[in-house]
C-alpha cells in the first residue's frame, strides 16, 4: 500500500563536516502517549513525582501527579519488573537476567549493580521485587524456574548477601515494615507466605494455600494483606504469623494492594476491574473500570495525598484523585488495529484502523498529534489513498468511500453486492484508480470514483496490496502466493513468479521506481529489478513481514511480533532494530521528509528517522582528548537564532543530543552517533521555534547531563 509519489533520497556524505554511522534508530511513540508497552512497576516518591517501568527498558516519569509522563533513558532494552525509589534522587529498577540498576539523580543516569552469582542459573533470575527501608538497607527478590532467592544490601547496593527463603519457591513480592520484620509471598501450584523477624537472616513458611499469591502490603505492624489469584484476599492481624481469608467478590488476580487510609484500600490486577475496601480490609468489593475494555493492571501506587495510579498492559495508565470514585485513563486516539498510513505532505497524514471498528485518524503536524475523524463505521477499513490534500479514498469491508474535504466527511462510492472485502486502494492520477479485494476481484475507476468497473482474476483469492507505475503497468499480491501484473491498465492480468514456499501469504508490494520493487510476505522479503519479470528472496532475518517500504536505498520492514528491520543498501543486508514493542505491526509509511511511520494493534503508532540521515554538522578535534566527559554551557546564551554546544569525550561513545522545551517535550534531536574521543561543537539553529526556555540533554553510555538555554527573538 503506497501513494504514487516516488522520490529517491539523495544523501550527501560530507565526511569532513558530518558524522555517520550505522546505528539503531530512536523510535518515538505517537499513540498511545507517552508509550504503549506493558508497565510492570510504578512508584511515586511524593504527590507529584512518580516513575514507572516495563517492557524493553521502558521507563517514564511524571512531575505533575500523572497528568503527563515523559520518557526516561535507561540504557537498556531489558524488561523491568520491579522498582523502588527511596527519595526523589535515589531509585532502583530490576528485571530479567538478574538485571538491577540504580540512579542517584532522579533517573537522569543509571549504573548497573552486580548481584551475587553463586549458582549455575543465577544470571537468569528475574528480579521480581525491590524494597528499600532506607538509603542503605534494601532487599531484592528474584526467581528462575522453581527457585527463589532474596538478596540483602546494607550499603545502598554496593554489596549484597544471599538469603535463604525457608524452602519457598516462585516468590512474587516482599515487604518490610522495619529492619527486622518482613513478609514475602508467591507460589506456583499453590500459594506460600514466608516471614522473617531478623532482617532476613532466616525465613520460615507461615502459611500455605491453594492459590498463587501475587501481592503483599502491610497496613501497620500488625495488619498485613496478601492478594492472590481469582480474587482471593488474605489478612493477618498479628504481623504475619497467622492468616485468614477475607471476603471478596472480585474475580481478578490481585497483583497490587494499596491503602489511602486506615480503612480505604484498593487492589488491581487482571481484567478491567479493581477491588475496594472501606472497612480496613474486612470486605473487598469489585468495581468495573468503564473507561478500559481490555487492560490488566500489573502494579499500582498511591501518593501521600491519596491519588491512585495503576499501570499495566499495552501502556495502560489510569489515575484517580477522588478515592477511586472515578478514574481518568491515558489518552488513546484509537485502540483499533492500524492497517494503513498515508501522508499527503510532510505534515498531513491519515491512518485507518482495520480488523476493528473502522477508525480514521488525521494529523496535520507530522504525527505529533492525531484526531479521530469518524467513529461511526462499524466495519473495518483497510486501505487509504489521497489524490491531493482534499480528495481521498478508503477501502474497507464491503464498501469504498471518498472524501473531498480532507476527511471531514466521507461518502460511499461503491458497495459490494457479493460480500467482498476491499483491502487496498491506489490512485494513479485524479481520475484513475484501483481497488483490490477478495475472490480475486479488482475495481477500476476512470472518473474519480463516480463509477467502478470490476475485473475478476481466475484462480486468485484474497488480494491484499496494490501498486501502479503508470496508467498501464500495475501489480497486486495476496494469499497463496498470488502475484499478478497488468500492462494494459487492468484489462488483463498475468501471474508473476515469486520464489516463495507454497501457501505463502504475500502481504505488501512497493515499487521504488519503474524497475525496482519489493514484496513482504509470511516467508520473508522479495525483490525485483526488472518490473516484476523475476523476483529474488532477500537475506532478511528469518520471519514473516507484514509490510515493506523503501526510499532509494533506505528501507524498513515490519512484522507481526513487533520486529522492525532496516536496510541502507537496497535490501542487500538488514539491520535488526532493538525491540521497541512486541505489538504486532501492520502499517508502514516512509515519508518524503525521511520520517518513517509504523502502525499496529491497539492503536500502536511509532515514528523515527533513519539514524544515517540524522547527519548533524559537527566540528571536532580528535587530538585534544579530555580526561573526562564534559558539556559546556551553550554560547551565546541568550541567543537568536543559533547557538553552539561544546562537549568533550574521554573515550569513544555513543552520543545523543536532544532539545526539549519548557514542558519537557522533545523539540529536536541534534545528534545521535558513535563518536571518537575528542572535543566537539554542534550548532542548533532555532529559527523555526518561538522565544522561551529550552533544555539540551547530552547522553552517553556512562553519563547524562542537561542544561538550560534561552532563545530571545
Amino acid at each position: 500500500m503506497k501513494l504514487i509519489t516516488k522520490t529517491t533520497v539523495l544523501v550527501l556524505f560530507l565526511l569532513s563536516t558530518f558524522t555517520y554511522s550505522q546505528m539503531s534508530d530512536d523510535w518515538e511513540w505517537m499513540n498511545p502517549k507517552p508509550q504503549g508497552n506493558s508497565i510492570y512497576a510504578v512508584d511515586f516518591v511524593n504527590d507529584n513525582t512518580g516513575f514507572a517501568a516495563g517492557d524493553f527498558g521502558t521507563m517514564i516519569k511524571t512531575n505533575d501527579n500523572g497528568t503527563t509522563w515523559t520518557k526516561v533513558q535507561t540504557g537498556t532494552s531489558r524488561k523491568f519488573l520491579s522498582m523502588d525509589f527511596v527519595d526523589l534522587n535515589t531509585g532502583y529498577a530490576g528485571g530479567d537476567n538478574q538485571h538491577l540498576q540504580k540512579t542517584i539523580n532522579g533517573g537522569q543516569s543509571w549504573q548497573v549493580l552486580n548481584l551475587p552469582r553463586e549458582g549455575q542459573f543465577d544470571s537468569l533470575f528475574y528480579i521480581r521485587d525491590i524494597h528499600f527501608i532506607n538509603q542503605n538497607l534494601g532487599y531484592v527478590l528474584g526467581f528462575f524456574l522453581m527457585e527463589s532467592k532474596i538478596w540483602k544490601t546494607t550499603d545502598g547496593g554496593n554489596s549484597w548477601q544471599t538469603q535463604t527463603t525457608g524452602g519457598a519457591n516462585y516468590l512474587y513480592k516482599l515487604t518490610f515494615w522495619d529492619a527486622n520484620n518482613g513478609i514475602a509471598v508467591g507460589g506456583s501450584f499453590g500459594g506460600e507466605i514466608i516471614k522473617t523477624t531478623n532482617g532476613g537472616a532466616t525465613w520460615q513458611i507461615v502459611y500455605q494455600l491453594s492459590y498463587q499469591c501475587m501481592s503483599v502490603k502491610y497496613l501497620n505492624a500488625n495488619t498485613v494483606f496478601a492478594g492472590c489469584e481469582e480474587g482471593r484476599m488474605y489478612r493477618s492481624t498479628d504481623g504475619g504469623t497467622t492468616w485468614n481469608f477475607v471476603l471478596s467478590d472480585a474475580g481478578i488476580d490481585f497483583m497490587s494492594i494499596n491503602f489511602t487510609s486506615a480503612n480505604t484500600g484498593f487492589a488491581f490486577g487482571s481484567g478491567s476491574a479493581f477491588a475496594k475496601t472501606i472497612d480496613g480490609g474486612s470486605n473487598w468489593v469489585e468495581h468495573i473500570l468503564s473507561n478500559q475494555s481490555s487492560r490488566q493492571y500489573f502494579d499500582a501506587d498511591v501518593t501521600p495525598s491519596g491519588s491512585i495510579h495503576a499501570l499495566g498492559s499495552y501502556g495502560a495508565t489510569i489515575r484517580s484523585t477522588n478515592a477511586g470514585a472515578t478514574f481518568v485513563s491515558q489518552a488513546y486516539v484509537t485502540e483499533g488495529y492500524i492497517s494503513d498510513i498515508k501522508f499527503v505532505d510532510v505534515n498531513t497524514g491519515y491512518a485507518v484502523a482495520g480488523y476493528s471498528g473502522g477508525d480514521i485518524l488525521k494529523t496535520t503536524n507530522s504525527g505529533a498529534t492525531w484526531v479521530s475523524q469518524i467513529t461511526g463505521y462499524t466495519l473495518p477499513i483497510y486501505g487509504i489513498a489521497f489524490i491531493n490534500a482534499e480528495t481521498g479514498f478508503l477501502a474497507g469491508s464491503l464498501t469504498v468511500y471518498k472524501t473531498t474535504n480532507g476527511g471531514t466527511n466521507w461518502q460511499t462510492v461503491h458497495t459490494s453486492g457479493t460480500n467482498e472485502i476491499f483491502t487496498d486502494v491506489f490512485f494513479i492520477n485524479p481520475n484513475t484508480g484501483f481497488v483490490s479485494g477478495s475472490y480475486g476481484k479488482l475495481l477500476k475507476t476512470t472518473n474519480a470514483g463516480a463509477s467502478w468497473s470490476p475485473t475478476v482474476v481466475p484462480g486468485v483469492g484474497m488480494l491484499s496490496s496494490l501498486d501502479f507505475l503508470n496508467e498501464n503497468t500495475g501489480f497486486s499480491i495476496g494469499d497463496n502466493n498470488a502475484a499478478i501484473k497488468t500492462t494494459n491498465g487492468g484489462v488483463n492480468w498475468s501471474p508473476m513468479s515469486v520464489p516463495a514456499p507454497a501457501n505463502t501469504t504475500l502481504n505488501n508490494i512497493f515499487f521504488v521506481d519503474n524497475n525496482t520493487g519489493y514484496i513482504s510476505s509470511s516467508a520473508g522479503i522479495f525483490k525485483t529489478t526488472n518490473a516484476g519479470g523475476s523476483w529474488i528472496q532477500l537475506p532478511a532475518p528469518a520471519g514473516g513481514y507484514n509490510n515493506v517500504q523503501f526510499r532509494g536505498s533506505y528501507g524498513y520492514a515490519i512484522a507481526g511480533d513487533g520486529k522492525i528491520i532496516k536496510s541502507i543498501n537496497a535490501g542487500a543486508s538488514w539491520i535488526i532494530q532493538p525491540t521497541v514493542t512486541a505489538n504486532p505491526l501492520y502499517a508502514l509509511y516512509f515519508n518524503t521528509d525521511n520520517y518513517v511511520y509504523v502502525g499496529g494493534i491497539l492503536g500502536t503508532m511509532l515514528k523515527t528517522m533513519p539514524t544515517e540521515l540524522l547527519m548533524t554538522p559537527v566540528t571536532g578535534n580528535n587530538s585534544e582528548i579530555p580526561k573526562s566527559f564534559y558539556v559546556s554551557q551553550n554560547y551565546p546564551n541568550p541567543f537568536n537564532p543559533s547557538t553552539t554546544i561544546k562537549f568533550g569525550l574521554s573515550k569513544q561513545s555513543s552520543v545523543n543530543i536532544t532539545i526539549y522545551d519548557i514542558a519537557g517535550r522533545k523539540v529536536e534531536e541534534l545528534l545521535r552517533n558513535e563518536m571518537n574521543a575528542g572535543t566537539y561543537e554542534v550548532k542548533w539553529n532555532a529559527s523555526n521555534y518561538s522565544s522561551g526556555v529550552y533544555f539540551y540533554s547530552i547522553t552517553t553510555a556512562d553519563f547524562r547531563e542537561t542544561k538550560k538555554m534561552l532563545l530571545v527573538k
